[in-house]
């Protein structure tokens, strides 16, 4: 806990709360306690002209008034603490707040704030204002905690809204928009004429190039308008004119992981999961419901049918219309696709060792190769008591209930050493 001297006066808190808090409403610190409690005073004069008059004709300092006042010692109390020293305080509720006593010209108010709670970025406090030792008011304030953000990083031409959270460092570009309630992690660039929509959270370091639509509607009959969002993880590349759509039905998610590339003009549909380091190439379209695992490739002008399931590691070649779930570590390509081989060359990238590697060809070839049916093909499969991570997880994938079934025509010439 910060050690610090318990009076503040009227210099240090301008100097504290900033030229742009207008009203000062605390006139001195008596006691403080970073971390725990504050104590500060506001001498209330006829002069000032925010008193208003009553219906009995009598002068009373409004309401919103003693919560500016108590908001300010709050942020007060915030600002003293070392580690919350670079962030912003501001008010985003008043829970049970209630007014039980006039203010007027020559009281004395005494304001009282000690913390009730602290998440990563939420800090609540017990509050009361006081004259004379009566309580005037009494209740719950909480506090939104965001990055100091420096007015260069903001375009002049940029639009962000005031209950966005942005991160250290983040750039907005020209005559882009961030929308309500959005928050976006250190070190993001949105260039110019994005559009970032209510509710989406983006990652830190994250480059979301030009013309690019994050959390707009949901394209579904379905989504009546409902509190529904985009959650993007960090270090992803998003370039131009990709539109992601926010889910439907209440407080769902669309989810993009971490360390992807999407290419110009992709689109991602409401309530998709998106695994990480995924690649999308150019154009390419994925229906709702759809869920892509790690590491999957898949091709430009590719269509993806609503609630298909691709795989990790699974490579889907350009041009491919894909009606039906792809397994994992496989080549598939075509319209309507078909089965080309095993991802060799991705499999050994990622460090998969030759006996791996050939449990994952078996499974292939009982499953893809042979004249049995799923069911039999599954058996024998499992008959074989492979022990990699890999092909357990390829099994798994293989036998769990899918809405789309999965793609498996073979071509005769497919070549599962590709």
């Amino acid at each position: 806990m910060t050690s610090a001297k318990t009076y503040i006066d009227s210099q240090e808190i301008k100097g504290l709360l900033g030229a742009n808090t207008g009203v000062l409403m605390v006139d001195r610190v008596l006691d403080i306690e970073p971390g725990s409690h504050i104590m500060a005073i506001k001498n209330c004069s006829l002069n000032e002209a925010f008193f208003s008059s009553s219906e009995q004709g009598v002068s009373e300092l409004p309401s919103a008034m003693i919560i500016e006042s108590l908001t300010q010692a709050g942020r007060l109390l915030l600002l003293k603490e070392s580690e919350l020293s670079d962030r912003v305080g501001r008010l985003i509720s008043t829970d049970k707040l209630r007014f039980f006593e006039s203010v007027t010209p020559g009281d004395q108010m005494r304001v009282e704030l000690a913390i009730k709670s602290q998440r990563s970025n939420q800090v609540q406090m017990n509050a009361k204002a006081l004259v004379d030792g009566k309580v005037v008011c009494e209740g719950l304030i909480g506090f939104q905690l965001s990055e100091v953000l420096s007015r260069p990083q903001i375009h002049p031409t940029a639009f962000v809204d005031r209950s966005a959270i942005l991160g250290k460092d983040v750039s907005v570009g020209p005559n882009s928009i961030i929308g309500a309630n959005v928050i976006i992690g250190d070190n993001t660039q949105i260039k110019a004429h994005c559009f970032i929509e209510k509710w989406s959270r983006i990652g830190e370091s994250c480059q979301i190039h030009f013309g690019s639509v994050i959390g707009s509607q949901a394209q579904d009959i379905k989504y009546k308008g409902e509190k529904a969002g985009v959650i993007i993880g960090d270090r992803n590349e998003i370039r131009e004119y990709v539109t992601i759509n926010r889910a439907t039905g209440k407080n769902q998610f669309t989810v993009i992981g971490s360390d992807n590339l999407l290419m110009t003009s992709v689109h991602i549909a409401h309530n998709c999961e998106i695994g990480s380091k995924v690649m999308i190439a150019n154009m390419t379209n994925i229906a709702g419901y759809t869920k892509v695992d790690d590491s999957v490739i898949i091709g430009g002008m590719t269509g993806i049918h609503q609630f298909v399931r691709i795989g990790t590691g699974a490579m889907v070649g350009a041009y491919t219309r894909l009606p039906q779930d792809v397994a994992p570590f496989c080549i598939c390509e075509g319209n309507p696709a078909e089965m080309k081989g095993v991802n060799v060359i991705g499999l050994r990238r990622s460090g998969v060792g030759r006996d791996t590697l050939q449990e994952i060809k078996q499974i292939y070839k009982l499953f893809f190769r042979s004249e049995l049916n799923n069911s039999q093909a599954i058996k024998k499969i499992q008959a074989l008591n492979l022990a990699s991570e890999q092909a357990e997880y390829m099994i798994d994938f293989m036998t769990k209930k899918s809405k789309r079934g999965l793609t498996k025509k073979a071509s005769k010439d497919g070549n599962e050493a590709n």
